[in-house]
């Protein structure tokens, strides 16, 4: 059994860590629960970044798109060439993915410079790969392909995924080069003061 030196041995050892998932969780739960309580407030009607990614994706296709609020649903149903191809809805936006993006960001030390900066490009770059996934979706239901089941459920989520991870590979060595530049930079300052 683990005494409560032990146990106090073990947090201080492991403070940077605790920390990372304190603050990880905390902004993960924070934004998740404010999303899904502005969700609410729209009840079944679709939210306003659910028909602003649907405008998006109309202008991709060049304005062949038709953009209709499902009657009791809080969609948009997306036709293309006349067919109904997709349902968009708060699942399919990018929000929760942005959430997830910006909890981890927010929970790696880094300069608030940098992050101000570096999370609304994050959520750009997420944008465009979701509409990019969305918009070939639609290209693969229009074309009743056997793919779309498994393009939609495995390998655009696989891949949305995959973008997320190297944007948080690209904080973490950016960050940590930032941090660990700036502290090299005061004990160099600190020790040719002494």
């Amino acid at each position: 059994m683990v005494g409560s030196d032990g146990i106090k041995a073990l947090l201080r050892e492991n403070r940077r860590v605790l920390y990372f998932l304190l603050r990880f969780v905390g902004a993960f739960g924070v934004l998740s629960i404010s999303y899904a309580l502005w969700l609410d407030r729209f009840g079944d009607n679709p939210d306003p970044f659910s028909w602003l990614v649907g405008k998006h994706l109309n202008l991709l296709f060049g304005g062949r798109l038709e953009l209709t609020p499902i009657p009791y649903h809080a969609a948009i149903d997306v036709s293309y060439e006349h067919s109904s191809a997709v349902s968009l809805f708060e699942g399919c936006n990018g929000i929760a993915v942005m959430i997830l993006f910006f909890a981890f960001v927010f929970a790696f030390k880094g300069r608030w410079v940098n992050l101000l900066w570096f999370v609304p490009a994050g959520f750009v770059v997420i944008h465009l790969f979701n509409l990019a996934r969305l918009a070939l979706l639609i290209n693969l239901a229009h074309d009743s392909s056997p793919l779309f089941h498994f393009m939609h459920k495995y390998l655009f989520s696989l891949i949305i995924y995959a973008v997320v991870f190297g944007l948080w590979v690209i904080w973490v060595k950016w960050a940590r080069g930032s941090v660990s530049g700036e502290q090299e930079y005061k004990d160099k300052h600190v020790s040719e003061t002494k």
